[in-house]
């Protein structure tokens, strides 16, 4: 082992209470039990798509911490090898193992997760319509004649998500980051880094047009996509409530369960 170190991003510290759309949730509907059986539906909606939403930002927190204990190993390895007859001394080195396949097949896991738990912040959003509205966030942004909460969506939308779903339908739909993945470690002035390549231009959706720069990095993109989800979290949080005690949430409390059953012939 040699003194010098290799530069990961710290994890933030995950909170062990809900999400504030759920903590803003359970607090609403505690109140509206006691209004009568009218709001029975909106009392059991507003306690299991909160909790759904939060089942899927448990599962991000458990894959950015995966991703940064793979991050670690890397780490580990090769500090133990730096120096060595093997690896000399070396300014940049490529390793690809079945723990460096691990990230990206984590990453996916991450992007899968964070899609989902927009969808449920869609739906539960919708409820502060009259009309009925749709259960995915692109199709509830889609609908101009909404403003208020769905006006966060948008602007979230313009700033991350689109990327965040081009990567997601890359792994999904087209091509992930190649066919073959690599940990890069390298020196950069006087400071080892670690790199995990993910396009700069996922909406090309092919290998052979993906462009990559050592500023963007797998895991460090995971941390922002987590920091720009809790964002949104807490802004939605903090409309509902505000809402809630101007007496416009919710708007609809019935009809609420099977919105976007599939019919198949």
């Amino acid at each position: 082992m040699t003194e010098l170190d290799i530069h990961i991003p710290q994890l933030p510290r995950f909170k062990r209470e809900s999400p504030r759309i759920v903590k803003v949730l359970d607090e609403i509907r505690f109140e509206i039990d006691k209004k009568g059986d009218e709001y029975f539906e909106f009392y059991w909606f507003a306690r299991e798509y909160p909790r759904f939403y939060r089942y899927h930002v448990d599962n991000i927190e458990f894959r950015l911490n995966t991703i940064h204990k793979l991050y670690e190993y890397h780490r580990d390895d090769f500090l133990k090898r730096e120096g060595s007859k093997e690896y000399g001394n070396c300014f940049e080195m490529a390793t690809s193992t079945i723990f460096s396949f691990q990230i990206y097949w984590e990453f996916e896991a991450l992007l899968g997760a964070v899609n989902s738990a927009l969808d449920l912040i869609a739906r539960i959003c919708g409820v502060a319509y009259d009309e009925q509205t749709p259960v995915s966030l692109n199709k509830i942004s889609s609908k101009k004649n909404l403003i208020g909460l769905v006006d966060h969506l948008r602007t979230a939308k313009e700033d991350w998500i689109n990327e965040m779903k081009d990567y997601r339908d890359c792994f999904v739909h087209y091509t992930p980051v190649d066919n073959r993945v690599f940990v890069t470690i390298y020196k950069s002035s006087d400071v080892w880094k670690m790199w995990c390549k993910i396009p700069t231009n996922p909406n090309i959706r092919e290998v052979d047009g993906f462009r990559f720069s050592k500023k963007r990095d797998l895991l460090r993109y995971s941390l922002q996509v987590y920091k720009n989800l809790m964002k949104l979290d807490k802004r939605i949080a903090e409309d509902i409530m505000v809402s809630y005690n101007k007496g416009d949430f919710p708007k609809r409390i019935s009809h609420l369960f099977y919105i976007g059953k599939r019919t198949r012939k």
